[in-house]
């Protein structure tokens, strides 16, 4: 159920220990059904180890890298460079991105 029909969701994105990463989708009929599912879901990963994904920026207090401080690779560990610019479809984007490009670390793409 989608929340246009009525319902309620929510995302959950988590990281093990080991460095795996989760991602839940939760959804039912209220947002009181949804959260009490969540509560559930973050209290049965906590209990196996699990920890939160960290903020993306060291530095910064909405968790948003910055050039003056950029964040690391979450495969590498490798500190990501800024690059911006144009696709080959004429869009515009702005990123960090793991400097080694055989890492198959995701990049960190920056609103406008």
């Amino acid at each position: 159920m989608s929340p246009g029909e009525g319902g309620a969701s929510a995302d959950l994105f988590w990281r093990s220990k080991e460095g795996f990463e989760m991602h839940l989708q939760l959804g039912g009929a209220s947002s009181a059904e949804v959260l009490d599912e969540a509560q559930e879901a973050v209290g049965r990963i906590i209990e196996a180890g699990g920890e939160p994904r960290p903020a993306r920026g060291r530095g910064t207090d909405a968790g948003v890298p910055t050039k003056e401080d950029p964040p690391k690779c979450s495969v590498c560990a490798k500190t990501m460079r800024y690059r911006e610019g144009e696709s080959r479809s004429g869009k515009p984007y702005k990123g960090f991105f793991c400097p080694d490009r055989e890492c198959e670390g995701k990049p960190i793409w920056v609103d406008s």
